[in-house]
């Protein structure tokens, strides 16, 4: 029998993929020759965090193919080896302190050399030598001397040299995470003598990686930021598995081996309990509508836990005339009021379709309140309205890989090292935006539709523009086609202003009519633009107020009238602008002063217009707020809280 032993830090890891698990799965190959008959193949310094139920075998031949009929495996053991305390780098620290060992005594020696010259030249006197025979004696001095010297440099040169790499092995020795202490021995029975490649892989532990970005973005020379953006798309990589990962193809994934479940779930099965009426509690009535067919009404019953109120917010700002009132029910449903008395579980109505006439319509109120949303299924299963019942779903977790670009070089020192996995270019929806009561400046604000074939995991982002950092920011989950918005900056050369007069009208001063305060704000906010082009979409953010917590207080909207009917996140046209506003007609309708509700419920709205190069535009909102003139009230988060 054959023993071959090779150390597994003497080769060079083929490839690694790197999992979200701290778990990283290794292939590793290796040249043998075998001999006819048993071979024993001992592999030493494998990694210790290595899970022995893991570790996979294969055996091809020199050129790549299949040697089965020709050599076979009998059997593979993978264990700690019996000197798994010794420090693999404690050999390679004590051939370099003989080697210095050895200099300092080779030194020693040409000292001793250089003081017996320096001795028998001070023995030297002129009654028992010539003067030639000391002139002959003093250019041998001087030459033997020279030599000495020149020995002696070279030599400190030589521990100098190995005093560092004794150092350096003491460093890496400090900086190596992990031990190396396992060893798998494998059994190989061949036919012949032969060449084969020896694939061994293995799943290890202490590994880590996270994606991180950096988008790049450049503008013109005029200023103008391109639409064009380039991200780049890195990993963040670490190890601490005691084994060096160099030249090796890296592939990263987003599978967690510990989360994948092993085994088939066992489906229980599903029971109804009736509950007895003295464990009832008082209950809020369902409230049931009948369909406009005659067939009569089925009677639904829910249970104690399904009934919750639900708190409402009322609508703090008034309008004139409000849409809300348009989009009542023509027709009013008749309504059975049924006492709750026993519990039905979530799909009854569905499982009840059966059983009922196919032109039978049911809606089931989630409460009390017949202007919530509801659910309407005919026979056939169809939703009849926007929003359905809520279900719980469980959904498979979707594997993603990324493959490095070129090969790296991960060591195994417990530190965060960063490798390209792709850089992408995308075109942005570039905008200018502005909250100028909070802070005049405007900022650039990019808009990016993820066209790529990559999703982008939640990761820190880094943005550079004309290779400047700019911010810092971080994407949640990017899927393909989703679109993720971001910022490069405030631009200095558009200014913005913010303005606010008020004024008191008093109403209601006879003498049985209650005193009314009206205090009417005008604000007006003036946008220049100093550039050489235009700006296209220039979005200035404010907000109305809203009562908190006392309806007497009410909000009427002045202007823009426009706003009074628009829905929310919808923008409409201001027609009436006046010569306050001058649009950027060279941008087409994205040049036409625009408003919407950002958020309609908190008063928050937004402007949209294009403005000119070396262009001013200018407008005005004006609002009411009426009270009673006894009542006192604050605003909160009202102040202007900076002016340019």
């Amino acid at each position: 029998m054959k023993t071959i032993r090779i150390a597994a830090s003497d080769y060079a890891v083929t490839s690694v993929v790197v999992l979200k698990s701290s778990k990283a799965e290794v292939v590793r190959t290796f040249g043998i020759e075998l001999k006819e008959g048993r071979n024993k193949l001992i592999i030493s310094k494998l990694p210790t965090t290595i899970e022995k139920q893991s570790v996979r075998t294969k055996i091809v031949g020199k050129d790549g193919t299949s040697v089965e009929n020709k050599t076979y495996l009998s059997d593979a053991v993978c264990s700690l080896m019996d000197n798994a305390e010794v420090d693999p780098t404690t050999n390679t620290i004590r051939a370099l302190e003989l080697k210095k060992s050895g200099l300092e005594s080779e030194k020693k020696m040409l000292d001793t050399q250089a003081e017996v010259m320096v001795t028998y030249a001070r023995s030297l006197t002129g009654e028992f030598a010539s003067p030639d025979a000391v002139d002959a004696f003093l250019d041998a001095f001087n030459v033997r001397g020279k030599k000495n010297i020149e020995a002696v440099m070279r030599i400190e040169e030589q521990i100098m040299e190995v005093d560092k790499k004794i150092q350096e092995e003491k460093r890496k020795k400090t900086l190596v995470k992990g031990s190396v202490n396992m060893e798998l021995a494998v059994m190989i029975i061949a036919e012949s003598d032969t060449q084969i490649q020896f694939h061994l892989t293995y799943v290890v532990n202490n590994t880590k990686w996270s994606p991180s970005y950096e988008l790049h973005a450049v503008t013109s020379e005029d200023g103008k930021p391109s639409r064009m953006v380039s991200l780049h798309y890195h990993a963040s990589i670490k190890q601490a598995t005691g084994e060096n990962w160099t030249d090796a193809s890296l592939t990263l994934s987003t599978v967690a081996t510990d989360t994948v479940t092993k085994n088939i779930p066992v489906l229980e099965p599903v029971e109804i309990y009736m509950i007895p009426s003295y464990v009832h509690r008082p209950q809020a009535p369902v409230i049931i509508q009948e369909s406009r067919s005659r067939t009569p009404p089925v009677h639904y019953h829910r249970a104690a836990s399904s009934v919750s109120p639900r708190r409402h917010r009322s609508r703090s700002h008034s309008r004139a005339h409000s849409p809300r009132s348009r989009r009542s029910r023509s027709h009013s449903p008749q309504v059975h009021v049924v006492p709750i008395s026993f519990r039905v579980p979530p799909g009854f109505a569905a499982a009840q379709e059966r059983e009922t006439d196919d032109d039978a319509v049911f809606v089931l109120s989630d409460d009390g309140d017949e202007d919530d949303d509801a659910l309407e299924i005919n026979a056939r299963g169809r939703r009849k309205t926007e929003e359905a019942l809520t279900k719980m779903v469980t959904q498979t977790p979707m594997t993603l890989t990324y493959a490095v670009r070129g090969k790296a070089d991960i060591p195994s020192d417990g530190k965060e090292h960063t490798v390209t996995v792709a850089i992408l270019t995308f075109e942005a929806d570039i905008e200018y935006v502005s909250v100028p009561r909070v802070d005049p400046r405007v900022f650039l604000q990019c808009q990016v539709k993820n066209t790529s074939e990559y999703r982008l995991l939640p990761g820190p982002v880094s943005v550079i523009l004309d290779n400047n950092y700019v911010s810092r920011t971080r994407f949640s989950d990017v899927k393909r086609n989703d679109t993720f918005t971001f910022t490069l900056g405030d631009d200095p050369s558009i200014t913005i202003s913010y303005e606010r007069l008020s004024k008191i009208v008093k109403e209601g001063t006879h003498t049985f009519a209650e005193s009314i305060d009206i205090t009417t704000y005008a604000t007006t906010i003036t946008a220049h633009n100093t550039h050489q082009f235009s700006i296209e979409k220039l979005v200035v953010r404010d907000a109305v107020p809203v009562s908190a917590n006392d309806q007497r207080i009410k909000v009427l909207l002045r202007k823009p009238q426009e706003l009074l009917e628009a829905q929310e996140g919808v923008f409409v046209d201001v027609k009436d602008a006046g010569k306050s506003v001058e649009p950027n007609t060279s941008a087409g309708e994205e040049g036409m002063l625009k408003v919407r509700w950002e958020k309609e419920q908190d008063g928050l709205y937004e402007y949209k217009w294009g403005v000119g190069a070396e262009n001013t535009a200018k407008f005005e909102t004006t609002f009411d707020v009426k009270g009673p003139a006894d009542l006192k009230y604050s605003f909160a988060n009202f102040d202007i809280k900076a002016r340019a």
